[in-house]
């Protein structure tokens, strides 16, 4: 073979080569491109996969195994009730539904300190939530028997300002639906103005259940996530094992910041007040609560929780008349007994007004003990 032969034989071998290689290299390298998009997707799927499994756990969580994540200031009292029942099975339990006044007004420990200590001394307990209307309170009775509780009597916070539900007085305005739960449809179906909607932001708290349960679970966890000032969870993160809400806390020579106190409220309730009706849904509420308790077994009862005489003058005259008139009229109707505390407790127990302090509820308390043993003659074994 000549040279040039050669040569050209060489270089033409060599192009092969070079072709070759650079097919295998490019093969190589689509493999390799490959088998990171396989990797990328699986990655992704797993990805996906571990989300809807955290949010599916954290519903299951939320509804179904704790469900105090979802409304701790109702759930952590049941906790606290099962543990008081467990412990004096025995007793004749009386539990208390209403709102603020009555979360921080009923001091069941105060009453511990000085019952006889008979079988038949009733055992209180406080199962208001903050906000509540009749609207609520029949919510949270409804709760209550579902979950197994069976009081001997129920005694239901009366309060006129909160006997509207006309507007932006509605008790489903300020309720949070995060904290509603499936059971609650037929309150919120019979009751509410806009239950869809209700049910509409029910479903997206469970969707997006981390977005939009993040602060409440994350207070739970540790409350210095949170600044004082903002901190969610105030209706609950300081509750007693009775159920008590410590309230504010002037002393009782403090007249200055009870005066502060009362005025800060004031146009709160010039509001109430002007234009205020007893709205016909919080009648049927009142009356279906009566009903319910009542085919349960168990005693009634309104309480009328102490004001101070500067709070009462507040009321316009026809407002007075006709809530007092209502009151007691649906009392003569139903056979409801009334314990009427409006005028129990001094200036100096009231923090503003309205609400008791906290020297003032475990005085108030105290008294209230023997009043409701009165008023149902409770026996042992739980049953007026």
């Amino acid at each position: 073979m000549s040279t040039p032969t050669l040569a050209t034989g060489l270089i033409r071998r060599g192009v092969r080569f070079r072709t070759v290689q650079q097919v295998q290299s490019n093969s190589s390298a689509s493999s390799a491109r490959g088998r990171s998009r396989r990797k990328a997707r699986a990655a992704l799927g797993w990805c996906v996969a571990g989300v809807v499994l955290i949010h599916a756990t954290m519903v299951l969580a939320m509804d179904v195994a704790w469900p105090p994540l979802r409304d701790p200031e109702y759930g952590r009292r049941t906790s606290a009730l099962q543990k008081r029942t467990n412990k004096y099975p025995d007793r004749p339990l009386v539990l208390f539904f209403g709102s603020s006044r009555t979360a921080m007004g009923i001091k069941p420990d105060a009453w511990e300190a000085v019952r006889p200590g008979t079988p038949g001394d009733p055992l209180l307990f406080n199962m208001a939530i903050v906000g509540s209307g009749p609207i609520t309170e029949l919510l949270t009775v409804r709760r209550v028997y579902d979950d197994g509780f069976r009081p001997a009597v129920v005694l239901l916070e009366y309060w006129p300002p909160f006997l509207r539900q006309d507007g932006r007085f509605a008790e489903q305005t300020h309720t949070d639906p995060v904290r509603l739960q499936w059971r609650d449809q037929p309150v919120i179906r019979n009751y509410f103005h806009s239950p869809d909607e209700t049910n509409r932001r029910m479903w997206v708290s469970r969707l997006n259940v981390l977005k939009e349960n993040r602060n409440r679970l994350l207070v739970q966890m540790n409350p210095e996530f949170f600044p004082r000032a903002g901190r969610i969870g105030k209706e609950w993160a300081e509750l007693d094992s009775w159920g008590w809400l410590p309230g504010m806390d002037p002393t009782l020579d403090d007249s200055a910041t009870r005066r502060r106190l009362r005025e800060h409220q004031r146009p709160t309730y010039r509001d109430f007040f002007d234009g205020h009706t007893i709205h016909p849904d919080s009648d049927r509420a009142l009356r279906e609560i009566i009903a319910f308790v009542r085919q349960q077994g168990a005693e009634v009862g309104f309480l009328y929780l102490p004001e101070s005489a500067e709070f009462q003058s507040w009321y316009p005259a026809e407002v007075e008349r006709t809530s007092r008139e209502y009151l007691f009229a649906l009392s003569r109707e139903l056979n409801v007994p009334v314990i009427d505390t409006r005028n129990w407790m001094g200036e100096q127990y009231l923090a503003d007004g309205f609400h008791l302090s906290r020297i003032g509820a475990g005085v108030f308390t105290a008294k209230l003990g023997p009043a409701i043993a009165t008023a149902f003659a409770l026996n042992p074994g739980g049953k007026p």
